[in-house]
């Protein structure tokens, strides 16, 4: 697999670690700028769900541009959005820094799976887009949890200082590695023929349910995690690394029953437990405040991750099944879904905080669970997309 595949990886590396990696330290930032829990939460579908309305746009905006230096550019951009996110004097100047993120992430985002087709011949794009998509286990594994360890020790804007270093780095990996990469000729692909798919807006309904439900927790971590043991800061990411250990199994997991054609059946089984362990947060919330072992949580964090990340492969397996010559464009757009799902999450997992209290973020979680897990028993059938 060619250099350039990894380097191109880096993208979602610098992506994944700066939309979370201040989430550990989410009571802090809240005291620090005199602000709720759940305002604060607004910092995560503030960039996502920015991101998930551009990325469609901005693919088509920059269809001619020759890929490295949108890239490029847009990394820097967001470097110094993440720079001048660290000295932000107030929240809505970090709120619309992080808008702005959002927009400038759709342009690199949206172009680091398209760029692949360019670099490796078709048999071996598969591989080489698991790689891709793999910088974002990547920065859950490590980037998220390293900058909460980093941001417990010398404060919350640190985090956007370290989000910078990560996007400067990956500027020159891709600068050293990555070709350049002109647009392919021909016709654009559309969106509409997907749109009229039954079973293609089955697959979307449940990649924006399955991230909904999951990012009500996922989005408030750090302050769930001081709830339930007391651990703050630098041990916060010691406890968000189950994020990626737990999405690392879950890939395996469900790559193996999309391999198998146990699709249907591994989704159910997949947001069914995905209810029952947002129901487990419920419970563990409910219990005195700081009276949580670790391992637990831990075991809870692990679970949930996993279910959230079997979804994927088998989601996709079913895309590029369904949609066609239009898989690339379902591809696409089922991309926008999961940040779109993230920021859903996070807007509704702030609501129930700031009106109900974090002890019913689980119930709400398990909601939006088991809602995907109604959607995907059903069996709906839809005709293959033509083009």
């Amino acid at each position: 697999m060619p250099l350039a595949v990894f380097a191109l990886a880096a993208i979602n590396v610098a992506i994944g670690t700066q939309s979370f990696v201040f989430a550990g330290l989410l009571s802090e930032l809240a005291g620090d700028l005199g602000i709720s829990i759940g305002t604060a939460g607004l910092l995560v579908p503030a960039s996502s769900i920015t991101f998930a309305v551009a990325a469609p746009f901005a693919t088509a905006l920059v269809s001619g541009f020759e890929r490295k230096r949108v890239i490029l550019a847009s990394l820097a951009v967001l470097a110094l959005c993440n720079a001048l996110c660290a000295i932000a004097p107030t929240f809505g100047w970090l709120l619309a820094l992080r808008i702005l993120g959002g927009v400038v992430t759709a342009f690199a985002g949206s172009l680091a799976t398209v760029a692949v087709t360019s670099l490796v011949p078709a048999e071996q794009r598969g591989r080489a887009f698991a790689i891709v998509v793999g910088g974002l286990t990547v920065a859950l594994v490590l980037g998220v949890p390293l900058g909460s360890v980093v941001g417990g020790h010398f404060g919350w804007r640190t985090t956007f200082s370290y989000s910078a270093a990560v996007c400067a780095l990956s500027v020159l990996l891709i600068m050293a590695a990555v070709p350049q990469i002109n647009p392919l000729p021909g016709p654009r692909a559309t969106f509409a023929p997907l749109l009229r798919n039954r079973a293609i807006l089955r697959v979307f309904g449940l990649t924006i349910l399955g991230f909904a439900a999951a990012f009500t927790i996922v989005a408030y971590l750090g302050p769930i995690i001081n709830r339930l043991t007391g651990v703050t800061g630098a041990g916060v990411g010691v406890l968000q690394a189950f994020i990626g250990i737990g999405s690392l199994v879950g890939l395996a997991a469900g790559g193996m029953a999309a391999d198998r054609r146990m699709i249907r059946v591994g989704l159910m089984v997949a947001f069914a437990v995905m209810a029952l362990d947002m129901l487990a947060y419920a419970w563990a919330l409910g219990l005195p405040a700081q009276t949580t072992t670790q391992p637990f949580v831990a075991g809870l964090i692990f679970l949930l991750a996993s279910t959230m990340f079997a979804a994927v492969p088998m989601n996709l397996a079913q895309l590029s099944q369904l949609a066609g010559p239009a898989a690339p464009v379902a591809l696409a757009l089922n991309g926008s879904l999961v940040s779109f799902g993230q920021g859903l999450g996070a807007i509704w997992g702030g609501a129930i905080n700031d009106f109900g209290g974090l002890g019913w973020i689980g119930a709400g979680g398990a909601f939006l669970a088991t809602a995907a897990f109604a959607l995907a028993c059903l069996d709906l059938k839809g005709s293959h997309v033509q083009g």
